[in-house]
């Protein structure tokens, strides 16, 4: 083999092993940049899992809380209340323009 042939076969195999270095490197930004991603993963799983737990807590709450309330079985309309709230009307009160009286004194209060 000639010197120049030799050095051909060296510069290939130089320029070879530079690519596979650049390969190698790249994989390993890919992989660290993989293993932050399933941390996060996991993470925000564990976070979906308590806040679900906790959400599971208080819907158990509310059916207790709810289970107070009977509902009939047959209870088709459920917008028409089933009792009518009775509400108590007062007579108008007069009203005076002044609300002292004639003594200075404030209506309804005692002078001491």
């Amino acid at each position: 083999m000639s010197s120049k042939k030799t050095a051909g076969l060296v510069q290939e195999i130089t320029s070879a092993s530079e690519e596979q270095a650049t390969g190698a490197k790249q994989i390993a930004e890919a992989m660290n940049q993989l293993s932050k991603t399933i941390q996060q993963n996991a993470s925000a799983s564990e976070e979906l899992s308590a806040t679900a737990e906790e959400m599971s807590g208080q819907a158990l709450e509310l059916r207790q809380t709810l289970s107070f309330f009977k509902i009939s079985a047959n209870a088709t309309d459920l917008t028409t209340p089933r009792y009518a709230i009775k509400t108590r009307t007062y007579p108008p009160q007069a009203h005076t323009s002044n609300s002292t009286d004639r003594g200075g004194h404030e209506q309804g209060f005692s002078r001491f």
